[in-house]
């Protein structure tokens, strides 16, 4: 029996039925808190750059921009704002029509008004990659490029930029917002649109490219550990950021995913279903949606994540010599299964 996220009945999962972001608990198990070495985080305001220019200097503001930018102002403009090819003249003349759109200077001006001139996030960025400078001395720190691109993208990382819509984080009530179609951008998309959500969002996103194993054609074992592994670097570098909005969860959904952590794993463990190399069933557990297909309506969507997430932490917990980075040297998922026993 699955229950409510304050112990109420909310619905029995049933028989047959085809199953196809972080710290669930209050203190997250594993290595403490990680000191951020020092790092400079250089935060380019590409969305400021072509709103502020006046008409007749947009042309002048788009060769500053490639200037600065280079190969990344080409993705900007070619294939996240679809405007056209870097050496089209017509550029400056798209790049009018769009940051003169009613809608589009809308949501710049309330994201200039929200976050000013970006300090505390450039300061919540820089703590973050100095945490992870000191996990992986290697690692390279992105230029963070803030860019508005009519909702085309929201994150968008490079090798090494770290690109970041930021209409996407204006307030899920904004009327601009509330214009986006519903089949394109549902419910549970919009709600997200949060100011609080652009650092772990953006965050993630450059996790998920850069350090995320390939793990395409292996089972849902396997590949609820990989990005479980990564949801758990996640947590370390935003220890103070709570973990419904690392995961991208209400935090009923996250208290929902707390009260029913065996009857989820139950769940996934039933028919073999965690040795399964079925694409489909492995996209119902680990793509986003309003909710995960199989379980009750008040699951998340994405749920692979969080029970990653926790397969992770007990294996960090039962072997407390294991310090993060080793988890991206060669422990596999079988061997992490082993001392992930949810009770009832």
């Amino acid at each position: 029996m699955f229950v409510g996220a304050k112990g109420n009945r909310a619905g029995r999962l049933l028989s047959g039925t085809a199953l196809l972001l972080f710290a669930a608990c209050g203190t997250p198990d594993g290595p403490g808190t990680v000191e951020p070495v020092p790092v400079e985080v250089d935060v380019y305001r590409l969305d400021q750059l072509l709103f502020s220019a006046p008409p007749d200097s947009l042309a002048a503001a788009s060769l500053r921009a490639y200037a600065d930018l280079g190969g990344f102002y080409r993705i900007y403009v070619e294939h996240v704002l679809r405007a056209a090819p870097i050496e089209d003249p017509r550029l400056a003349m798209a790049l009018l029509h769009f940051t003169r759109d009613p809608d589009w200077a809308a949501a710049q001006a309330s994201a200039d008004s929200l976050f000013g001139n970006m300090e505390a996030q450039r300061a919540a960025f820089t703590d973050a990659f100095g945490r992870l400078k000191a996990l992986f001395p290697d690692s390279l720190t992105p230029r963070v490029v803030v860019f508005n691109a009519g909702f085309n993208y929201g994150i968008f990382p490079t090798d090494s930029v770290l690109g970041v819509g930021i209409e996407w984080f204006i307030g899920a009530d904004h009327p601009v917002v509330d214009l986006l179609a519903a089949e394109a951008f549902p419910n549970y998309v919009k709600r997200r649109m949060e100011p609080a959500m652009l650092v772990p969002a953006a965050l993630k996103g450059w996790l998920m490219v850069h350090y995320l194993r390939d793990a395409a054609g292996e089972d849902l074992l396997t590949q609820l550990v990989e990005t479980g592994k990564v949801s758990a670097l996640l947590d370390a570098l935003l220890p103070g950021t709570a973990p419904a909005l690392k995961l991208a969860f209400t935090p009923g959904q996250l208290a929902w995913c707390e009260a029913n952590e065996f009857h989820i794993w139950r769940a996934l463990v039933a028919d073999g279903q965690l040795f399964s190399k079925d694409p489909e069933r492995i996209a119902a557990i680990l793509n986003d949606g309003p909710f995960t297909n199989g379980l009750p309506r008040e699951s998340p969507g994405h749920i692979g994540e969080w029970i990653g997430l926790r397969m992770v932490q007990a294996y960090l917990k039962a072997h407390p010599g294991t310090e993060l980075t080793d988890l991206f040297h060669g422990i596999d998922a079988r061997t992490i299964l082993k001392d992930y026993k949810p009770r009832d």
